[in-house]
């Protein structure tokens, strides 16, 4: 009998890709392209390859003639297989062409029962092929309908119930969908596999997270995946260990990130302060001016409004803006017109930031816009200002307007790996307090630090840089945890000098700490939003 492999934090059924993983679980350095692209790219591969993996063992099994109920089930497996290669491939196809994929494109709106029967036959069939058994446990009060982006979710399960079964020799691997407090909609995958090993755990969520000593092929990727996706959904990730023997990962969606049309007020830190833009909004639809009109207004913007193509050109050729939202379809002048326009009287300059709205978002629509000059694509319907505002964040990133500072999301005081890892583990409740007794503690430090530089007390100052070390640390916050050594070894000297001159900074980044901190609790545990 071959030795049960443990568990590591791999993804999806098959894999046996081979990326050559240095030391730290990385691919090579690139030569060309960013990492970051190269990291999205290894990942979308990684699932497109096991999707079509599903479609090559539906249509082998199943059979001509007259379609019988296994046959049905691998066809309706194929079809869900099929779907999901469809939008992968449109990602992977923006990815590869330079555009930043519009997630917020399309409409998320989605029948949540025919989704989960979906899911369970393409899984109940894969399952069948592997002597194993899935089971999908709905409970009777689910909502109808979720706002939760399908394919995002259909990839978030896909990955782990494909590692679920991979790391299955038998048994049922068993998806539950159920409600839980303040109304979150669970979704967790148990399996009857050997469970997580300590150093999959260690390295839980990082790309190529992989431990090198694990028997089974693969990449790592797939949690990686679902950290990434869950984030874009707003969900939460919990991975535990059962007592009885396997593991259980559940995505945790609070109220505000599933219910369509919901959203928490604590949501608008993170969109644009348009309070000093210039805006055009070019759009001859009523309904679409006045929901787009009160967006803009919500945000701040200035905004001048006019019905048609025509109209746009001449006010774009005659004073600048900061921004320009142009709707493609508009009479007179069509908007990748107007768009053509504008870009051949700018010339070199820093250019307006355009974002064109269309209901037409397919390949040939995408490429034609953006080669006239659009910075972004939004597509109608709009559904909620969290859309809305990301879209414009993302063509203000492509060409800052000068007239606000675009938050970025790659630097914060904190690692966002080294804090889902830790919450993840935790799970939902004891993460609340984790979170609840971190910003506590950092506080007291804080207190302290500041009481002990006031009085010129160094044991207290050591006593206080020995506690901050561990904190930064436990954040992946390198800098502070450099600061909070520097100063500490400042006052076993004592080089008051130093102290004086590093404690300030000390502080002033702990209470940055603590801000984030307080927006990721709000954001993941606030009642608002969940």
């Amino acid at each position: 009998m071959l030795p049960i492999p443990e568990r590591t934090a791999s993804g999806t059924v098959g894999g046996d890709e081979d990326f050559g993983p240095t030391g730290r679980g990385m691919l090579a350095e690139p030569s060309f392209a960013g990492r970051g692209a190269q990291k999205r790219a290894a990942m979308l591969g990684h699932d497109m390859r096991a999707a079509i993996s599903d479609i090559l063992g539906g249509l082998a099994l199943a059979e001509l003639g007259p379609l019988d109920a296994d046959s049905r089930l691998q066809l309706k497996r194929v079809q869900s297989a099929a779907e999901q290669l469809a939008r992968l491939t449109d990602e992977t196809v923006a990815l590869m062409s330079g555009d930043e994929v519009d997630r917020a494109e399309v409409p998320v709106h989605t029948q949540l029962h025919p989704f989960l029967d979906r899911i369970a036959s393409r899984w109940r069939a894969h399952a069948d092929e592997h002597g194993l058994t899935f089971a999908l446990d709905a409970d009777g009060d689910l909502p109808g309908i979720v706002g939760t982006d399908p394919a995002a979710l259909e990839r978030i399960l896909a990955n782990v119930i494909g590692n679920a079964m991979k790391y299955s020799q038998a048994g049922t691997v068993r998806l539950r969908v159920h409600m839980g407090p303040q109304e979150s909609l669970c979704l967790r995958v148990r399996d009857a596999g050997p469970g997580f090993s300590e150093a999959a755990l260690a390295r839980l969520f990082e790309f190529a997270g992989r431990p090198v000593e694990s028997s089974r092929p693969g990449t790592g990727l797939g949690l990686h995946i679902v950290r990434d996706l869950a984030r874009r959904v707003r969900g939460q990730l919990q991975v535990v260990n059962l007592a009885d023997g396997g593991a259980e990962v559940s995505v945790i969606l609070p109220r505000g990130a599933w219910a369509p049309g919901v959203h928490a007020p604590g949501d608008l830190h993170d969109l644009p302060d348009l309070s000093r833009c210039d805006v055009l909004l070019a759009e001859d639809n009523p309904t679409n001016q006045l929901l787009m009109r009160q967006m803009l207004e919500t945000l701040g913007a200035r905004c001048t409004l006019v019905k048609d193509g025509q109209a746009a050109a001449e006010l774009l050729a005659a004073r600048r803006f900061d921004i320009a939202l142009i709707d493609i379809e508009m009479p007179r002048l069509s908007g990748i017109d107007v768009i053509r326009r504008l870009r051949t009287s700018e010339g070199d300059g820093p250019g307006t930031a355009v974002l064109a709205v269309t209901a037409f978002v397919l390949s040939a629509n995408r490429d034609q816009i953006y080669a006239a000059g659009a910075d972004g694509i939004l597509a109608k319907p709009i559904l909620s200002l969290d859309s809305f505002g990301e879209a414009i964040l993302r063509v203000l990133r492509k060409r800052p307007c000068g007239c606000m500072l675009v938050p970025s999301h790659d630097v914060t005081p904190f690692d966002a790996l080294h804090l889902d890892r830790l919450l993840a583990l935790a799970g939902p409740e004891d993460g609340r307090e984790l979170l609840t007794r971190m910003r506590d503690d950092l506080e007291t430090v804080r207190a302290g630090l500041t009481e002990a530089l006031a009085q010129g007390d160094r044991a207290k100052l050591r006593s206080q840089t020995h506690v901050l070390i561990s904190l930064a640390g436990a954040v992946g916050n390198g800098a502070l945890q450099a600061m909070a050594e520097n100063l500490n070894a400042a006052a076993r000297l004592p080089d008051e000098a130093e102290i004086a001159r590093l404690c300030p900074g000390t502080i002033t980044s702990i209470d940055d700490l603590c801000t984030a901190l307080r927006a990721e609790f709000d954001s993941r545990y606030s009642k608002a939003g969940a």
